[in-house]
């Protein structure tokens, strides 16, 4: 008897239905079986040639970005590859990504490279389906359902089987019995319209709950889409996309397809009636509901208005209603409770329309089976054949902020009106809005944050990734008004909850900062994400390892200033002016306020606790608005109130302290006012991300303060750091120049009296970045011992002020660069490995910094191999890539950055000796650098033949042809994404290089032929390159691909062509002075031994 099928576990279930999830977003719709088909295939493909030992299968490679081409050849499956142990360090981020195992202690090098990428993993989030098991008991009605018909299905009787093979005397007559037991399809259509967005998880969820129902043959899930032309379709994924068909494939004239719609009925189908219509011609035939999410009290204002009356399941039926009595194709029938009303269509069939609860779906899915006992309340919408479209509603009139916070609380439910308030404290996004609805609210209903988002208080943000909302302006300030305290300190720490799960440790937890601040509890452990300042992003442009969307800062600062000193909230209907008092005595001067801000801030805790920051802001604000005494110092409370917002902007990272440091600090004309505005303006730039014209404008203020002696040094350090992030965004060497120009005369003037550490490593980063720009060895070598002699003085030099002082981390920051100057003397590559260890040391609670010690430790030991040609130094550098790489996310810039290097260092150490085990490694880690960037990317064409040289060299080892045809498939895909001639020059010669490696194998001429069309096409490429972008390397490739094309051709008994071939070479050579080298010796040797022949 055949067995039953194994139930696959909780992981490999998760690994099953994330594929069929790609597969239909790819616009595929594949069945049940077809899945298990091609699984089954997938698991008896050939296997691959056997791999060293310790190297471990390596994956396919990863899927082609677009439609560039067909798939290349894969890496065929073998055994599941055991876990690669990981050493755990300390600055392993908290990320969505799972850990390894610990390393044993003499794993080396190898244990710090993971043997495959992190997989994603979900972390879990409040549901948006509320009660889920309650629905899941509910919905197994649908397990009794038979649809109509004979069952198609039959299964072995094996009584009769047995009782009929005895009575055929030996002769073995099956016999089968039919099988209705999930007949059934179910087929779940969401509503792509943009008010559904909200709704997708509690759509998925829903989907989850039929499969684990069983009561289904097949659980369908597809998104109902609105043509340029207006027309109803459907796919596989909510965006649109090509795959797209009508939405009459849905019709099931056999009726055993369930057909559940989740919308709104709000969207521009529904209004014009097409939805209408589509749902018609589908519950012509099998059993159709809609379950619709919002209240129910708002159903008669979507485009399909309901009707109330008694649902009963119709004698003999299968399947929606007619209306008023007759069965429809549903097999129910409806009764309604009272005429319709004028205007609402008559006739057609009745839909059941569903909210999102188990009593409303359990009722159903008992009609559907024949389980009632007799008719049960229910809500129907009518759809016709020909269902007329509505006309277009009137824009809605502008209103207050308090109007329309007031007509939202006079028709919204309760729990809709305290959801609203609480999140008025939680950043808009729809995973934190449930969180915060689950947590704050939990008996609520979806229908309640369905009521916010359409209540009017709202509005789609501009963010580009995920579902953002925000406030109407000035809602969010009416709403904070009944909110307390403690409430707030509530949502806020929910948030921060949020945070830690989804960004880690690596970003600055601004709602928990807001929660300490609210409630007077310890901050969290600053050293947990270095804080921003001044002095962030200090290394030069390099990306942090985490950022925390901007929406997190700005409601934390905003609830903070709710409910601490700060300046008044704009009131969206100001009051009326106020009645003057008369002023018998002059105001005082700003002398006392700026003392009291100063005491203050002296007298309050760190900045991590921004109560002193907001008093001495609120103190300072007096003091501006008072007009100078005659013995203030000039433009002085402004200059303080700049400085002071500069720090809260640092704390809590909100906008509007920034927006009102600039009004304070602009058109101040003494120096510290303009040095104020130079410190906005360069922070506005590193907000920005890339805003040059913010730097130069930084860089004019701080030029303009320096005249101050007292200025001088600070601006000057200043000014430094500006230039040097002018000059990585423009790609120029001038901004460094100028700041050499500006850093270097003051510190020769202080010398060794009181050198400024500060102003000397700011220095030597200007010179270490000059180091990449001086081709000249020479050169080079001396501008590297300057940088070292400065940041060696940095490093002996102590600090001007010891309350200044961050403490170690700006010795480990010296440290690095440091490093980074020595790495270009090879005589001192030793000291360079000594000044990184203890950095990493000093820098154990700062991410970044950590992050560009390893990624210097790693330079200097390739700086090593160059010197010793020692193997040990690559896997030196290899060890400190893979750590480096355990600090950034997945998603980060620097993630894409570090890994071709890393993939470099394991290439070189697998040509070494005794590199075979780095092979597979090295493939591992360039197949990963090259799905780390989009095709478009500058250096997609780059990472492509890296990755094909590491396969060719795995090759070299291990003989699998394999490794050479997907070789070839990705310098085929250099080729059309090189950003250049000289790009495709090189993918061409190495995919003749290929030709020939594959000919090795198969001895076959087409091959060879190949390889001579491949290097022509290079020559060519080559020659474009020379001409249209003057390219150094353009020339010697040219030469070097005639000479390989006239080798082949040889092979192939085409001496004239050779001769032609070999005679182009000698011209190249001539052009490029080099007509007596060896290669032109070599190469005018085989023309007169081809000439002699001929």
């Amino acid at each position: 008897m055949p067995q039953e099928p194994a139930h696959p576990d909780g992981a490999a279930a998760a690994d099953i239905r994330a594929l069929a999830g790609l597969l239909r977003a790819a616009g595929l719709d594949p069945s049940a079986e077809e899945l298990a088909d091609a699984l089954w295939l997938a698991a008896r493909a050939g296997s691959a040639a056997a791999r060293p030992a310790g190297t471990g299968p390596e994956p396919g490679p990863a899927e082609p970005d677009g439609a560039d081409g067909p798939p290349g050849p894969a890496d065929t499956a073998g055994p599941p590859p055991e876990p690669t142990p990981e050493e755990p360090d300390p600055e392993d981020p908290v990320s969505l990504y799972p850990a390894g195992e610990p390393a044993a202690p003499d794993t080396g090098a190898a244990a710090e490279i993971p043997v495959a990428g992190g997989v994603p993993v979900r972390v879990p989030g409040a549901a948006a389906l509320p009660r889920i098991l309650e629905i899941q008991r509910a919905l197994r009605a649908l397990q009794r359902h038979r649809p109509p018909g004979r069952p198609t299905r039959t299964v072995l009787d094996e009584a009769a089987t047995a009782e009929a093979s005895a009575r055929a005397l030996g002769l073995v007559i099956p016999v089968f019995r039919p099988e209705s037991r999930r007949e059934a399809t179910v087929r779940l259509v969401m509503d792509a319209s943009p008010s559904m967005a909200v709704w997708r998880e509690m759509f998925e969820e829903l989907r989850s709950v039929c499969e684990r129902l069983g009561a289904f043959r097949d659980v369908q899930a597809h998104h109902l889409h609105r043509l340029p032309d207006g027309t109803a379709a459907v796919g596989r994924g909510p965006a649109p996309g090509p795959g797209l068909r009508s939405g009459d494939q849905l019709r099931d004239p056999t009726g055993r397809a369930l057909t559940i719609v989740v919308s709104d009925c709000a969207g521009p189908l529904w209004r014009e009636g097409r939805a209408q219509r589509l749902l018609h011609r589908w519950a012509e035939c099998a059993p159709c509901a809609v379950v619709q999410p919002l209240p129910q009290r708002l159903w008669a204002r979507t485009w399909l208005p309901t009707e109330r009356g008694l649902l009963e399941r119709a004698r003999g039926g299968g399947g929606g209603g007619g209306g008023g009595g007759a069965a429809g194709g549903t097999g129910l029938r409806f009764r309604p409770e009272r005429p319709p009303r004028p205007g609402r269509p008559t006739g057609g069939l009745t839909v059941p329309v569903l909210p999102p609860n188990a009593i409303a779906l359990g009722a159903w899915a008992r009609l559907v089976a024949g389980l009632g006992t007799g008719p049960v309340p229910a809500e129907v919408g009518r759809v016709l054949a020909r269902h007329p479209a509505a006309p277009v509603p009137l824009p809605p009139t502008a209103r207050p902020p308090r109007e329309l916070v007031r007509r939202f609380r006079s028709s919204a439910a309760p729990g809709a009106v305290q959801l609203a308030v609480y999140l008025a404290a939680a950043p808009l996004t729809l995973p934190v809005m449930r969180l915060v609805q689950r947590t704050m609210l939990p008996d609520s209903e979806p229908s309640d944050l369905a009521e916010v988002l359409l209540g009017g208080l709202l509005r789609r943000s501009g963010e580009p990734a995920g579902q953002w909302y925000e406030f109407v302006p000035g809602v969010q300030e009416v709403l904070l008004g009944p909110l307390g305290r403690d409430e707030a300190a509530l949502v806020l720490k929910h948030c921060s909850e949020y945070v830690l799960a989804h960004f880690g440790r690596g970003v600055r937890n601004f709602p928990a900062l807001a929660v300490a601040q609210l409630t007077g509890e310890p901050a969290p452990d600053p050293d947990t994400a270095p804080a921003p300042g001044p002095d962030a992003g200090w290394d030069g442009g390099r990306v942090p390892p985490g950022q925390l969307p901007q929406a997190f800062a700005q409601v934390s600062a905003k609830v903070v200033r709710r409910y601490l000193p700060g300046p008044p909230e704009e009131d969206p209907q100001p009051p009326a002016p106020p009645v003057p008092v008369p002023v018998t005595e002059p105001p005082p001067g700003r002398a006392w306020a700026v003392r009291a801000a100063r005491d203050r801030l002296a007298a309050g805790p760190p900045d991590a606790d921004a109560r002193p920051l907001y008093e001495s802001a609120a103190l300072l604000r007096r003091a501006v608005a008072v007009p100078p005494g005659p013995d203030d110092p000039p433009e002085e409370a402004e200059t303080e109130l700049a400085a002071v917002l500069l720090r809260l902007w640092a704390v809590q990272r909100d906008p509007e302290h920034l927006d009102e440091a600039e009004r304070a600090a602009t058109g101040l004309r003494t120096a510290a006012g303009r040095a104020a505005l130079g410190r906005v303006l360069y922070e506005r730039a590193v907000a920005a991300g890339a805003a040059p014209e913010l730097l130069a404008a930084a860089d004019r203020e701080f030029a303009a303060a320096a005249a101050d002696p007292a200025l001088q040094r600070d601006c000057a350090v200043l000014r430094g750091r500006t230039l040097l992030r002018l000059a990585a965004l423009r790609d120029e060497e001038g901004p460094l120049h100028e700041a050499r120009a500006a850093l270097g005369p003051l510190a020769a003037a202080e010398g060794a009296a009181a050198p400024d550490p500060e102003l000397l490593l700011t220095l030597g980063r200007v010179l270490v970045a000059l180091l990449s720009r001086t081709p000249d060895p020479a050169e080079r070598t001396a501008l590297a011992e300057g940088a070292a002699g400065t940041l060696t003085a940095a490093l002996l030099a102590p600090a001007q002020d010891p309350a200044d002082d961050p403490g170690p981390g700006l010795t480990a920051r010296i440290r690095v660069e440091l490093g980074a100057a020595l790495r270009y003397l090879p005589a001192r590559l030793e000291e360079a490995v000594a000044q990184l260890a203890p950095a990493l040391e000093e820098a154990a609670g700062d991410s970044g910094l950590r992050l560009a010690a390893l990624l210097c430790l790693a330079r200097v030991h390739r700086a090593r191999y160059a010197r010793d040609a020692d193997p040990a130094a690559l896997e030196a550098a290899a060890e400190a890539y893979g750590r480096a790489r355990r600090l950034i996310p997945r998603d980060g810039e620097a993630f894409g950055e570090l890994l071709p290097e890393w993939g470099d260092v394991l290439l070189d150490r697998a040509r070494a000796a005794d590199g075979r085990g780095f092979a597979s490694t090295a493939v591992r880690v360039l197949r990963e650098s090259r799905a780390a960037v989009p095709q478009s990317d500058p250096g997609a064409a780059y990472r492509l033949r890296r990755l094909a040289a590491g396969l060719r060299l795995r090759h070299v080892y291990e003989g699998d042809l394999v490794d050479l045809r997907e070789a070839e498939y990705l310098l085929e895909l250099a080729v059309r994404q090189g950003h250049g001639p000289l790009d495709r020059a090189r993918a061409w010669r190495e995919h003749g290089d290929v030709q020939q490696e594959i000919h090795a194998h198969t001895r076959t001429a087409d091959r060879l032929d190949r390889a001579a069309d491949s290097y022509r096409r290079a020559w060519r490429a080559a020659l474009e390159a020379d001409r249209t972008e003057g390219a150094d390397a353009a020339l010697p490739l040219a030469a070097r691909v005639q000479e390989l094309r006239g080798e082949v051709l040889e092979r192939l008994a085409r001496p004239r062509a050779a001769l032609d071939a070999y005679r182009s070479a000698l011209e190249l050579r001539h052009r490029l002075g080099e007509p007596d080298g060896a290669p032109a010796r070599a190469v005018r040797a085989r023309v007169s031994a081809l000439e002699a022949g001929t």
